[in-house]
């Protein structure tokens, strides 16, 4: 389309016809490409520069043409602003007048002791020291029968007793056979407790007695063999 006279480009254009200067001349004179000067008077500057390139051309140009480079580059920049210093538009979100609903979480702080499995009633912390000291006494007069002592027996199966019971466990096996479950089922029977409870305690025992004190077949020796003599020295 004809750009008006009376337009900035078209003055632009108007003046440089009335001095009778070619663009070719410009360009040769600017080192900047004629089409870009040609596109000015036809109102595109969609091929310019952007920044410093932008302004140094119009400059150039109206210095050219007999025209004050400042104002002249003023005026450009308000009809054709730098793509780089334009600020994209903000998007406005609609204004809620509903107030905002604040939701805190408080977490259980739980026990102050360790996170294993506690037991609040005394009959049940009865009845753990029970089974406990019951298994360890157990594994210890077994011992003692095949090998005739039970202090030193009694104390290795007692600390493998109860270290084995935490490392496996989490806690001694008769603690953890009484112990209320975290999450117990909806429904559950009294044979199921009863099958479950006998279960831990069962696992619990082998684990003890397996790591207790074992003692090789070849020290246990019949009563009623007699000793072998000493050889004396030669």
């Amino acid at each position: 389309m004809p750009v008006p006279d009376n337009s900035f480009c078209g003055r632009l254009r108007r003046e440089r016809e009335r001095r009778q200067i070619a663009l070719s001349s410009i360009a040769a004179n600017t080192k900047i490409s004629a089409g870009l000067f040609e596109a000015l008077e036809r109102g595109d500057v969609s091929r310019w520069p952007t920044g410093i390139y932008r302004r140094s051309f119009i400059r150039a140009y109206a210095k050219a043409i007999g025209l004050d480079p400042n104002e002249t580059a003023r005026e450009f920049l308000e009809l054709f602003p730098d793509p780089d210093q334009v600020k994209p538009a903000v998007p406005v979100f609609p204004v809620t007048t509903q107030p905002a609903v604040l939701r805190l979480t408080l977490a259980d702080p739980g026990s102050p002791f360790s996170p294993g499995r506690l037991l609040p009633a005394l009959r049940d912390r009865c009845a753990a020291i029970a089974c406990d000291a019951g298994v360890v006494t157990a594994i210890a007069a077994a011992v003692f029968l095949v090998s005739g002592t039970f202090w030193l027996p009694m104390g290795v199966t007692t600390l493998t007793y109860y270290l084995g019971g935490i490392l496996l466990l989490g806690n001694t096996p008769g603690v953890a056979l009484w112990a209320q479950p975290t999450r117990r089922p909806a429904k559950t029977s009294i044979v199921a407790t009863l099958k479950s409870r006998l279960a831990k305690a069962a696992v619990a025992w082998l684990a003890g007695v397996r790591r207790t004190v074992s003692v090789p077949s070849n020290e246990v020796r019949d009563p009623s063999e007699p000793r072998s003599r000493s050889r004396s020295p030669a």
